[in-house]
């Protein structure tokens, strides 16, 4: 039998792989600081100055549709680097950097003193980067000052970006330079032929080839007190585009234009703290920047810089976050996912009929198929959320239309976790690898080193891990009360049927006495892997496991082995394979903390919601931007005075800027079903920094609310402010 490959009858052979799976991600220079600001499918990822050095291994670049169209971009003022004084990206498309001269000496004397000149960058991204260079004088004479910028292309794939090599690449050709205009392009192996198109507002004074690029300088002569500007603007084309110039101050105000439409339906947070109100707003913007329109819809990509993309499981999962605040969001992404859904078997690309994706590309590499992402479909457990997020949904919106319009889908996702999911008749949903470039583990901790025996053994394919049994049962069980509603009652017992069988399987395999907890997975040998992992905190808020064992669940996560006091980790602090630096073994994931929970607040355990509140509060407080990364390092609070960064992680990204709305829906106790025109308020639980919370056009189904949550007398109490619609509210035990 091939590598990665497993029988699909009943009775599936075990596979036991020698390797880890999945794609390599290599960059050797990880920047202290970096800019990064993205609108629709164009990203830009610099160093703080906002340049991109010539042959940089960050991986720097101005990307479209997973392309680098600009690999170089450095400025010197008479040849030297400006000094970087400070920059800043408070909203995602548009940056602002401030720089200034160093010394600038002739035949050996001082000429133009340090600091005489100011150089403001301003930057966006719409249609690829606008750049404005504002050049002012503050010396007290006239001067004359030459600002020379080189630009470049390497056109590379971002999987080649990441570390991946590739046996052969397409032809970058010579820079094509014409009075106010540069043209750098490249045909690439798919024969496709690729432009980047630069245009100044002025021709510039002298040009010379550069590194691999072009080199243009262009003359400033300054009064006292003189400001001059420069425009700048990079295009990338794929073959067949044409794009109009645009104009700096007109796209500025399109673009926050465009902003402030799509907040204006969105539910309105305020609390008395201000620094929370940041973090919201913060989170807000950043959630608008990754809902990116592509040519197949609309969606929340992954996250900047690597996951700049379409992936299943991050967007259900953001949808879902975001319910309270957006659900369009979740409405958008399930379009789009269904419109990818698998219809066939598929081995390279690990699709099966009914599948949810995982990742799709639209680079060369995924256009020469040396890459299986056209979509790429090894994910176990988009396809259960899938069935979540459109049973959340109907709970927030009552939207029946868009259950009939995916309702083939929700069916066909519900025969591939029957047919497909279970690989050996077990009644479990599992994973193996089919594509020799497939990822090896295909749940949501994706690495290949992410479930490991003692001594460092691999699982035996398939894998079982336990929260995607608590995803299946959520399905199946939300699934089945909704059909009973539609009146399907044969369709609806049996799922309900169904779902309480996965249960009573997960407590029989999964729970270990000795351990007082579940098993991270099961192996193909039916092996358990027993270690500590917050896999099993995810599956509280699926409501699987029995009271007195979530209890002990609970107690054991915010138990120091578990909890850091910046959030909880991946995995205990006593785990054979721990390490708090890793990617998924014992590293810190703000969404993960807001399911884990969304689920101990739904078995009251209210404390310990509070100790994680805290922590992952705080840590975001001490976070750039006071932005909630991707995931951090896991390292004991009580060892560093602020959480460790990632180094590589995505900042923004999606699930991370979701995770407080669920957090704060969680702490609240909201509860929605609007088919039946109810909300539910279940003892809301404000931590102490937070004195009160005014929620304004909440929206369920046709209705909208103003809540106001506040502490008296010991106690969070809330009062409704406003009501539009038949929409009641439930106090609920």
């Amino acid at each position: 039998m091939e590598e990665g490959r497993v029988k699909r009858s009943r009775g599936a052979e075990a596979l036991c792989l020698e390797g880890g799976g999945g794609l390599p991600f290599i960059v050797s220079e990880v920047p202290r600081q970096s800019l990064i600001i993205k609108e629709g499918e164009y990203f830009l990822y610099t160093y703080e100055n906002g340049d991109m050095a010539h042959g940089n291994r960050a991986g720097l670049g101005l990307y479209y549709r997973d392309t680098r169209f600009l690999s170089t971009l450095e400025t010197r003022i008479e040849g030297l680097q400006p000094l970087f004084l400070s920059s800043s990206a408070e909203r995602g498309y548009i940056a602002n950097i401030h720089l200034s001269n160093p010394d600038i000496t002739e035949d050996g004397r001082v000429i133009v003193p340090q600091d005489a000149i100011s150089i403001r960058r301003s930057r966006l991204i719409k249609e690829g980067l606008l750049e404005r260079l504002y050049v002012r004088n503050y010396h007290a004479v006239p001067v004359h000052v030459r600002l020379s910028i080189a630009l470049a292309s390497d056109f590379a794939d971002i999987f080649e970006v990441r570390g991946m090599r590739r046996d052969k690449r397409g032809k970058v050709h010579r820079p094509s330079v014409r009075e106010n205009e540069v043209i750098l392009s490249y045909t690439g192996t798919d024969l496709m032929r690729r432009k980047t198109r630069i245009i100044f507002s002025r021709p510039p004074d002298e040009t010379r080839g550069g590194r691999a690029g072009v080199e243009l300088t262009f003359s400033f002569l300054l009064g006292i007190g003189e400001v001059e500007y420069l425009d700048l603007q990079v295009i990338p084309l794929e073959e067949g585009e044409e794009k109009a110039p645009a104009k700096f101050l007109e796209a500025r105000r399109e673009l926050r234009r465009s902003y402030e439409e799509w907040m204006e339906p969105t539910t309105r947070i305020a609390t008395d703290n201000n620094v929370f109100n940041l973090v919201i707003q913060r989170s807000v913007r950043d959630l608008r920047a990754l809902h990116t329109r592509t040519r197949y819809g609309d969606i929340l990509v992954g996250g900047v810089p690597w996951y700049s993309t379409p992936f299943g499981r991050d967007a259900l999962i953001a949808s879902y976050q975001t319910l309270i605040l957006k659900p369009e969001l979740a409405r958008d992404s399930l379009y789009f996912l269904a419109s990818f859904q698998g219809n066939e078997v598929n081995d390279w690309r690990d699709e099966e009929p009914g599948k949810i994706l995982h990742e799709i590309r639209q680079g060369e590499m995924a256009r020469m198929n040396e890459i299986p992402h056209t979509p790429y479909y090894g994910t176990v457990d988009a396809t259960p959320l899938f069935l979540i997020l459109v049973s959340e949904y109907l709970k927030w919106t009552g939207d029946m239309e868009t259950f009939f319009r995916l309702e083939d889908n929700v069916r066909a996702a519900l025969r591939w976790i029957d047919e497909y999911g279970d690989l050996d008749g077990d009644g479990l949903v599992e994973y193996s690898r089919r594509s020799p470039l497939g990822l090896a583990n295909q749940y949501w901790k994706d690495s290949g080193d992410s479930i490991l025996f003692p001594g460092g053994r691999l699982p035996c394919m398939p894998v079982a891990t336990v929260e995607t049994q608590g995803y299946v049962y959520y399905a199946k069980r939300r699934m089945g009360e909704l059909y009973l509603d539609l009146g399907q009652e044969e369709l609806g017992r049996r799922l309900l049927a169904e779902a309480e069988e996965v249960r009573r399987k997960v407590e029989d395999l999964f729970w270990d006495e000795e351990l007082g907890y579940y098993v991270l997975a099961l192996d193909g040998e039916k092996n358990p892997v027993r270690v500590i992992s917050s896999n099993a905190g995810q599956l509280l808020f699926t409501g699987l496991p029995s009271p007195e064992r979530a209890e002990r669940v609970i107690r054991r996560l915010v138990d120091s082995e578990m909890f850091s006091g910046w959030g909880i980790r991946t995995l205990s602090e006593r785990t054979h394979y721990y390490n708090p630096m890793s990617y998924h073994n014992g590293s810190i994931w703000p969404h993960d903390n807001a399911l884990i929970l969304r689920g101990m607040k739904r078995y009251g355990a209210d404390e310990a919601c509070l100790k994680v509140v805290e922590g992952i509060a705080t840590a975001c407080t001490r976070m750039e931007n006071l932005r909630l990364p991707e995931l951090f390092c896991g390292f004991r609070r009580t060892l560093y005075d602020e959480p460790v960064p990632y180094p590589v992680a995505c900042s923004p990204q999606a699930w991370a800027s979701g995770a407080v709305f669920l957090i704060l829906q969680s702490l609240l106790g909201i509860s929605p079903d609007a088919p039946r025109g109810i909300i539910y308020v279940n003892k809301p639980c404000l931590p102490p920094w937070l004195e009160r919370v005014r929620l304004q056009n909440l929206r369920v189904g046709n209705s909208r609310l103003g809540l106001l949550f506040r502490h008296e007398n010991g106690f969070t109490v809330f009062s409704v402010t406003e009501k539009e619609g038949d929409i009641r509210v439930v106090i609920e035990e």
